[in-house]
């Protein structure tokens, strides 16, 4: 993979901490926002997979499909590395609190009977690792399935390029 490639998770990385950081800073107790901010970390995802893609696909038009499928998971695998690593960091150490008031809301609506199960089942979700982990995990998914449809639009566009 060309060493510029790189540029684009980075860049989408940082505008996503951004975002992230943003409402964290303005404290907008409203999940909604925080669901947008979700759907803005995919955007920018998609964004950096697609130029990134294209750009690659413009300096090796004639490249294979197993190729631009890896450079655009080389691409897919930065992103995800970095926002993980961020999650674990924005929940461990910027935003703990946040964890808490939602072990907090289930603990607050078990009932007695089922107390204990619903404080563990809490505790191991709502921790910043296991986040990590998922982040990590489903960036990588979501990734993959972004690839093969890039990679299948940029292979159409490139041949019908060839025939004009």
């Amino acid at each position: 993979m060309e060493p510029g490639l790189y540029r684009y998770p980075i860049a989408a990385f940082i505008l996503s901490v951004v975002a992230k950081l943003g409402y964290f800073y303005f404290m907008v107790e409203d999940e909604d926002i925080d669901v947008g901010v979700r759907f803005a970390y995919l955007l920018f995802f998609l964004i950096a997979l697609v130029v990134g893609l294209a750009t690659w696909k413009q300096s090796n038009p004639r490249s294979k499909f197993t190729e631009d499928v890896k450079t655009g998971m080389k691409i897919a695998s930065v992103y995800a590395i970095l926002l993980s690593a961020f999650t674990w960091i924005y929940y461990s150490w910027i935003n703990p609190a946040y964890f808490a008031g939602k072990i907090n809301e289930a603990v607050g609506a078990a009932s007695e009977e089922t107390l204990e199960q619903v404080q563990s089942t809490a505790s191991f979700i709502f921790d910043p690792f296991t986040h990590s982990t998922i982040t990590l995990f489903g960036t990588v998914v979501i990734g993959f399935f972004y690839v093969l449809v890039l990679t299948l639009l940029l292979r159409w566009q490139a041949k019908q390029l060839y025939q004009e």
